[in-house]
């Protein structure tokens, strides 16, 4: 049996790279800019903002283990869920690197510590890392169904 910083490193690339019981987080934003741009309506997000909001969220976890100082309270409210201010190939490529790249570093980061380290919370944090981790595990796969239903609001095929 594996140690739980393995499990739990396995459940990050489950939600990232596997399809099974559903897309893979990095299959499912293989859209188009002007996909990736399109929202369902005023005030609704698209699977640009979402993916942006996933990559700050693994950015933010790795950052903290990596013991960058924590961010000053409210700091998300000008970062999360920001509006998308150019609809380029070249800025969705962009993005969708930014993920790849977050959900590299995070596996680097956590792959670092060791299972007591699970135990304690991060600098920052006021829960442990394991439940922190199990956390982003779950927002990555809820945020990769978002994704699916406004890709399947476009007519376009899951892709698996």
């Amino acid at each position: 049996m594996g140690s739980r910083i393995d499990l739990l490193l396995r459940g990050i690339d489950e939600v990232f790279n596997v399809s099974g019981w559903q897309i893979a987080l990095r299959e499912a934003v293989d859209v188009t800019a002007a996909q990736a741009a399109w929202s369902p309506g005023p005030g609704r997000n698209s699977i640009w903002k979402i993916v942006n909001h996933v990559s700050l969220w693994m950015e933010d976890v790795a950052d903290c283990m990596a013991g960058v100082p924590p961010k000053p309270k409210g700091w998300a409210a000008g970062a999360d869920f920001r509006e998308i201010e150019s609809v380029t190939g070249e800025a969705w490529r962009a993005s969708v690197e930014r993920l790849g790249a977050a959900h590299t570093r995070l596996k680097a980061e956590l792959a670092k510590r060791t299972d007591a380290e699970l135990d304690a919370p991060s600098p920052g944090r006021s829960v442990a890392l394991s439940s922190t981790i199990l956390g982003l595990i779950a927002h990555d796969g809820y945020h990769c169904g978002q994704i699916c239903y406004l890709r399947a609001l476009q007519g376009i095929p899951a892709g698996y």
